[in-house]
């Protein structure tokens, strides 16, 4: 989506500084444009490194083989998630080559045909946690940064769930809009964006729409308890700009209490005319498409895959590629206002990105659907032990 990625953007941060477009305290994360969002501008192909580009950043070094046998965080996680995760990667893995590279500037990632071995052996897997910590373990070996630094930030991203209609009224207020087919209407600012140049999906309230939009992608619940998706469509060409950044500078907000909550607390006392005057100081707009939610899935990624709670990643594809594994270690929030967290090792898919998720260690998780998910997601920005995991010969 994002974007073509969940485009992502980190809730928090994105909110606050710019950063997903896709889903952190806010502070320094874009929002998210998921996936069926699509393109962020992000290609299809999982490989986009090539060597003979000298424009593209330089290739980490990696070390050799780490092992976690006596990580107490690795022996209490739960790995079924993160197996099934694998297994949707191997639904995008089947349409690459065998004999290319994962990784071109980096063969110890393997080709995806050493890739689609493994997927090949998960049909006789039993989908439990324990199975699924003996395959990660049998089937791969880690590899980390030879750098001296291989921790970078996590923040975290979701899909929000907002009450609309179809028709308006003075509670329902704000359009979500689909893209336009002119050209010129589809690169007018927000403030300039009206609703006669698209069409309608519903209506929702001005905040939640604004939100919906700097996540990229949301589930959209009608009157009648009917649940659809606003799935990414396009976005109007222009930057983004963090209003909880904005909030900050101009005093409104500390630094240390910003997230998703606390901007959505001032829209409320700052009522409708300055709401609508501070969310179109960011004149980048996102369009939507109806969809069906089939199996109560996840929104699409930038890998085109539907993304899991707290196992799909969104990371910067000129670094990682799509599908990669990476052993995470961090703070993560347990409850809402949670912005200490607990520590925590996670197996992540990288299956994502967004437009704020920049460097080869920055990562923005994706923390699942709904209010609860929005609220952990708004103040989730810690440091994170990057470990990768790559096949066994």
């Amino acid at each position: 989506m994002k974007i073509n990625g969940l485009y992502v953007v980190s809730f928090a941060l994105p909110i606050l500084f710019a950063s997903c477009q896709t889903t952190n305290p806010l502070i320094d994360s874009a929002p998210h444009e998921l996936t069926k969002q699509a393109p962020k501008t992000t290609p299809e192909d999982n490989s986009l490194l090539s060597a003979a580009d000298k424009n593209l950043p330089k290739e980490n070094k990696t070390a050799e083989p780490q092992q976690l046998s006596n990580n107490l965080l690795w022996e209490k996680y739960d790995f079924l998630p993160s197996l099934l995760a694998f297994e949707k990667s191997c639904k995008n893995f089947s349409k690459k080559k065998d004999s290319l590279f994962m990784r071109p500037t980096n063969k110890k990632f393997g080709t995806f045909g050493d890739w689609k071995l493994k997927c090949k052996k998960l049909k006789k897997i039993n989908k439990n946690s324990e199975d699924a910590k003996s395959f990660f373990e049998k089937e791969f070996k880690f590899i980390s940064s030879n750098e001296s630094n291989n921790s970078g930030t996590l923040t975290g991203y979701y899909e929000p769930i907002i009450e609309v209609r179809r028709t308006k009224s003075n509670v329902f207020s704000e359009p979500i809009l689909t893209l336009p087919l002119k050209k010129e209407h589809k690169n007018l600012t927000r403030s300039k964006v009206k609703k006669i140049y698209s069409d309608v999906i519903a209506f929702g309230k001005p905040i939640d729409v604004f939100f919906m939009q700097i996540q990229g992608s949301g589930k959209i619940e009608l009157e009648n308890g009917e649940v659809k998706r606003a799935a990414y469509s396009g976005n109007n060409g222009k930057p983004y700009i963090s209003i909880g950044k904005i909030l900050i500078e101009n005093g409104e907000l500390l630094p240390t209490k910003a997230s998703k909550l606390s901007i959505e607390k001032w829209m409320q006392q700052a009522g409708y005319e300055k709401t609508k005057e501070l969310m179109n100081k960011n004149p980048r707009y996102i369009f939507f498409k109806e969809e069906e939610v089939v199996d109560q899935e996840g929104p699409l990624g930038a890998m085109r895959v539907p993304l899991t709670d707290m196992v799909s990643m969104a990371s910067d594809p000129r670094y990682n590629s799509y599908g990669s594994l990476v052993w995470l270690e961090t703070n993560i929030p347990k409850e809402i206002n949670d912005f200490k967290g607990e520590k925590s090792g996670l197996l992540v898919s990288i299956q994502d990105t967004g437009s704020a998720i920049k460097g080869p260690f920055r990562g923005d998780l994706y923390f699942g659907s709904g209010k609860e998910a929005g609220l952990k997601a708004g103040v989730m920005k810690h440091d994170a032990e990057w470990k990768f995991l790559v096949p066994r010969k």
